[in-house]
């Protein structure tokens, strides 16, 4: 399917679990509620951060007010009107202030924390314009310290709150932290995994005073989250040249020598509390996780699973402790795609209290013994009104493809078609992701309103993950760009149904050489039903839809279909996708096409007045009533999988309060 979803899985990973994933479990409906006492010892507030989903814009930052037991889930968006950005990767409370790292948007967020106003968006931007992908951020006296994916570590002064200097590090930083008057930060080479480079194995220690890189420590490959320990000791987690093989390690820096110590524990994230550590493991093989107690000293198992009284998370994304109480704070992601939770357990292990629904993948919690002065409840947030957009599935037929038989095609074990609709539609109106799979599949959508045809102006939005590169091979825009073809229809009958003519938008390769117009595919389920799924089309081609290590459910087929064969025809797009460098680009055709161009750009918007009957004649349409969208490309990318284009919702850009 994409490297967007590859990337989300290797931005999970790299930033709590280190490295990015994106696949199913049971997908709960949204409930609100509060477990438990929640009552802490010298804490006032605590913050959530939520990275969102990738390329979504959806970033927040959550409030509990421990005094008056209050959560405002999107308590940065409430005060300030608009949204923290792109994936949003870490965040402390240093001063009088709290400062988030948003790191596809670039930029580093400096909020009041008396307020909670925002006081710089602060732009982390190369000389020549290009993203540095910040990631994590660490202090020292008056100065904040951010280590970005391009390779550099910027300083930035916390009273005028402009960066002072930059220098430069090892590959894609991953991680830092302060110990002797010296910043250590780890060097995954992450983003070159699958090249000739393939990953970093350093640490980079930077001398504070001169801000310059003084050595570079081999600790194994790709280091990822990296904290200051006792005594004089740096700890940082190594993931291994591949992150599904499990070599990983637990590695000890003495600052005094910079002598390294492997341990044989298994860690992919941990936090620190005095001589105990928290390490947090997954086992791909068996798809379990585990948390132990670690005893830094003496370097001996305290206990194995530190969780005692049964309570289970099966997809814990951030470990944090309470300086004020020394309790233990885990983040729950459930599926990455709807809100997560957070729990509070005491040093015994047991659960004290449970925060549910807190945000899109919970990574970061922050605390602070004083409490806020913004009087805002959980109603105020700016929320977006529900009348703008897709609030019905009437049709969903997806064609084969990784994420078919999850919850990403709105599927739970026994589904049938119906119950695929009803899930389907309860996606769109959280705006959650939904696959189209291969060639030919589509999902038909309706409104609470028409949506009005304003001549001259675009009338709707088609929101899905595409993203661009910040570097591509040709300079164009590209990145993962998965296009479908779009369909409108107005509801001409008075039926309120979707049976009505449709009439395909013109895209920018309407017409051209670049499209094949009467494509059509058929799909062949396959036996046994884990085998890559067969597929024949009208031009005398024949492939498969290949199944990958990622997704590992029963079938790539649909298993609510009941025929072994399914056929879709359309109008098939030049394949896009392009081989660069180890890693697949996804080119972005200029416009008219879903999951082509990101959520925030022009490209994602569509005019009614492009729409065209089946001989090219316009359709001069008033209004439409319903929007179709089908994948418009047939083309296997390697590790991305099959080109198949995503939806979250259609926006009506003239909706009517």
């Amino acid at each position: 399917m994409k490297r967007k979803l590859i990337y989300i899985f290797w931005c999970w990973l790299s930033s709590i679990l280190l490295f990015m994933a994106c696949d199913d479990m049971e997908d709960k409906p949204f409930t609100s509620g509060i477990m438990g006492d929640p009552t802490e010892t010298g804490t006032a507030e605590l913050y959530v951060l939520c990275e969102g989903l990738f390329n979504q814009n959806n970033s927040s930052l959550a409030r509990f007010s421990f005094g008056n037991q209050q959560m405002v889930r999107d308590y940065f968006k409430a005060v300030n009107h608009r949204g923290l950005g792109d994936t949003a990767n870490d965040m402390a409370i240093y001063g009088s202030k709290v400062y988030v790292v948003v790191n596809i948007s670039s930029t580093v967020e400096v909020i009041d924390f008396r307020t909670g106003t925002s006081l710089k968006q602060i732009q982390m931007q190369a000389e020549n314009g290009s993203s540095r992908q910040p990631r994590y951020i660490a202090f020292h006296k008056e100065k904040a310290y951010v280590c970005s994916y391009d390779g550099t570590v910027a300083r930035i002064d916390t009273t005028s709150l402009s960066i002072d200097a930059i220098t430069s590090v090892g590959r894609n930083p991953d991680g830092i932290c302060v110990q002797n008057e010296k910043l250590y930060i780890s060097n995954s080479g992450g983003l070159d995994y699958s090249s000739r480079l393939g990953v970093d194995n350093t640490v980079s220690v930077v001398d504070i005073a001169t801000f310059k890189e003084s050595s570079k420590i081999i600790v194994g490959p790709n280091p990822g989250k990296i904290i200051a320990g006792p005594d004089e000791t740096v700890y940082v987690a190594t993931r291994g040249e591949d992150i599904e093989a499990g070599d990983y390690n637990f590695v000890k820096i003495d600052c005094r020598t910079n002598k390294v110590t492997q341990s044989n524990e298994k860690v992919q994230n941990f936090a620190i509390d005095g001589d105990i550590a928290y390490l947090y493991n997954y086992n791909y093989t068996t798809q379990t996780s585990s948390i132990k107690m670690f005893n830094l000293k003496t370097e001996e198992t305290i206990r194995e699973n530190f969780i005692t009284d049964g309570t289970v998370i099966k997809t814990p994304y951030g470990i944090n402790i309470n300086p004020y109480s020394n309790n233990v704070y885990i983040t729950e992601a459930r599926d990455y795609t709807t809100y997560g939770d957070l729990l509070c357990f005491n040093q015994q292990g047991q659960l004290m209290f449970r925060l549910n629904n807190i945000g899109l993948n919970p990574n970061t919690i922050a605390f602070s013994d004083k409490a806020s002065q913004s009087n805002i409840d959980d109603n105020d947030d700016d929320t977006e009104n529900p009348l703008a957009f897709a609030n019905k599935v009437w049709e969903y037929r997806p064609a084969p493809g990784q994420f078919i038989n999850t919850t990403t095609s709105a599927y739970k074990d026994g589904f049938t078609y119906d119950e695929i609709l009803e899930e389907a539609t309860r996606r769109i109106q959280q705006k959650s992701l939904i696959t189209l799979g291969g060639f030919g599949g589509y999902i038909v959508l309706g409104f609470p309103q028409p949506i009005p045809n304003v001549t001259g102006e675009y009338d709707f939005k088609v929101r899905g993950n595409a993203y661009y590169n910040s570097k591509t091979g040709t300079g164009k825009l590209g990145g993962s760009a998965e296009p479908g073809i779009v369909f409108v229809s107005k509801d001409a009958n008075g039926n309120g149904k979707p049976d009505d003519e449709w009439y395909e938008l013109k895209g920018s390769e309407y017409g051209k050489d670049t499209e094949t117009r009467g494509y059509e595919i058929t799909y062949y389920r396959p036996n046994p039903a884990n085998q890559n799924v067969f597929w024949k089309d009208n031009k005398e081609n024949e492939g498969y839809i290949l199944r990958n290590s990622y997704h590992n459910q029963e079938s790539y087929y649909p298993l609510w279909v009941e025929d072994d064969e399914i056929t879709f025809q359309g109008t098939r797009l030049k394949d896009n996708a392009v081989l660069e460098n180890g890693l697949w680009v996804g080119y972005c055709y200029p416009w008219g096409y879903a999951d082509n161009h990101p959520n925030t750009k022009e490209g994602s918007n569509f005019k009614i007045d492009w729409a065209v009957d089946s001989n090219g004649t316009p359709a001069d349409l008033d209004q439409i009533d319903f929007v179709k969208i089908m994948t418009a490309v047939n083309q296997d990318a390697g590790q991305m999988g099959e080109i198949s284009t995503e939806v979250t919702t259609v926006e009506n850009l003239h909706f009517k309060k």
